[in-house]
């Protein structure tokens, strides 16, 4: 029987028996870098890519679609992320404009650069 090649490890993460593993590599070297020193040598021992011949074949295919789907909602998520710093750079250009429109459009406004909480009537109510 051909080996299928697996990208599920035991103990990843720590608090899982199993968990999807898509870079055994990249795992150890957060491991390095980014965990306490005095748990580093526990969790880089028993962290292991566990052979794909032994996992059940739901489990396999449930994975290949998870890391697909993991692999779009990155894709899109840099977009995503790269898209809304865009457009904030392009707020702040346009914030002269925005002003002096707003004080135009929005007279009596309570807005003071932050919030529009800034007022409240006899009754206490916002306005």
């Amino acid at each position: 029987m051909k080996s299928i090649k697996s990208e599920f490890a035991f103990h990843f993460p720590h608090d899982q028996l199993v968990g999807f593993c898509p870079d055994y590599d990249e795992r150890v070297k957060v491991i390095k870098e980014d965990k306490p020193q005095d748990e580093q040598a526990l969790r880089l021992r028993l962290l292991q890519i566990i052979p794909g011949s032994r996992l059940p074949r739901p489990l396999i295919k449930a994975g290949k679609t998870y890391h697909k789907a993991r692999e779009a909602y990155y894709g899109a998520k840099k977009v995503y992320d790269e898209a809304w710093e865009t457009y904030h750079e392009v707020l702040k250009v346009c914030e002269p404009e925005l002003i002096k429109l707003h004080e135009e459009l929005c007279p009596n406004c309570p807005w003071n650069g932050s919030t529009i909480f800034t007022r409240r009537d006899e009754n206490n109510q916002w306005y």
